[in-house]
């Protein structure tokens, strides 16, 4: 969902938003409408080429809201305030308002998609788009870039320390798929009513994984048949993000994951109709396979 806000915001800058809105509301001088909620006077005023984070959720004029990154988890979403001679080929209506805003500030700022090429999902019949957006800090490009190293830095250390994980988790793996096909843990497997069955080797003590949610899982991923490894995130050093029952992964991992607390590591065994059906996958994953994942679940936002 977090690509649907970025999106957004740069699908908006060749439109400006010039119909409709409140009397209270302002208008840049790139015709962008917005209204100011909460002014912070004395708050450090955003200057062009400060790195800018913020709060923003999108919503539409029903208050139907689309996203939020108060309820996303993850990083916030920051960008480079543009200079004054910006024009709206070069910044969207989100951009432009942030450059008359202070630390504390909050805003809606108005957008109207009749314009679009296209409209997003979910959106065909609605006309306007709304932003309410909270500046939480600004940052100078030198301090950004100084903390964008550090970051950087901190998270090669970390994937050298995922790798470092890679041969133990493998050969723990393919022993779990020789005792499954063995029958040594048909007194550990639990199933669910659609077929899914899964082992918890360690329950997890911090958040629980919920529909919505944000979640980052290290993975390895089997054919139950031979044990051949067709995947794995642990030699990349990095697992994968993305949010719970949306249907970004297959049925099987949507719901297994769903079972655990961040911190957990399990293994399911999904049946086909789980998985990757009758087409397979790449052609690492024969059609009507049974796949064997174990999974560490790293991180629920």
């Amino acid at each position: 969902m977090r690509s649907l806000l970025f999106m957004l915001l740069a699908s908006t800058m060749f439109y400006g938003c010039q119909t409709g809105g409140s009397s209270a509301m302002k208008t840049t001088e790139l015709g962008n409408r917005y209204q100011i909620f909460t002014a912070n006077g004395s708050g450090e005023q955003v200057a062009p080429g400060d790195f800018v984070y913020f709060h923003a959720a999108m919503r539409t004029e029903l208050d139907s809201t689309l996203f939020s990154t108060r309820d996303s988890g993850g990083d916030l979403p920051v960008i480079q305030a543009a200079e004054a001679t910006a024009t709206s080929m070069e910044i969207g209506p989100v951009e432009d308002v942030i450059r008359n805003m202070r630390i504390g500030d909050s805003a809606v700022v108005r957008v109207n998609i009749d314009s679009f090429p296209q409209k997003p999902n979910g959106m065909e019949n609605d006309s306007v788009v709304l932003y309410d957006v909270v500046i939480t800090e600004i940052v100078s490009e030198e301090d950004f870039t100084a903390r964008q190293e550090a970051k950087q830095a901190e998270a090669a250390e970390k994937a050298k320390a995922i790798q470092a994980l890679e041969p133990e988790r493998l050969a723990f793996a393919a022993k779990v798929v020789t005792d499954y096909r063995d029958g040594k843990l048909d007194d550990d497997i639990k199933a669910t009513e659609s077929g899914l069955k899964y082992v918890i080797h360690e329950e997890g003590t911090g958040a629980q994984a919920e529909a919505g949610k944000g979640v980052v899982v290290q993975y390895i991923g089997q054919l139950a048949t031979d044990g051949s490894v067709f995947d794995q995130s642990f030699g990349r050093g990095e697992g994968i993000p993305f949010q719970l029952g949306t249907g970004r992964v297959i049925r099987g991992w949507d719901e297994g994951i769903a079972l655990l607390k961040e911190g957990a590591k399990a293994t399911f065994f999904i049946p086909s109709e789980l998985g990757y059906g009758a087409n397979g996958s790449g052609g690492s994953i024969p059609p009507n396979s049974e796949l064997v994942f174990y999974v560490e679940l790293e991180k629920v936002q």
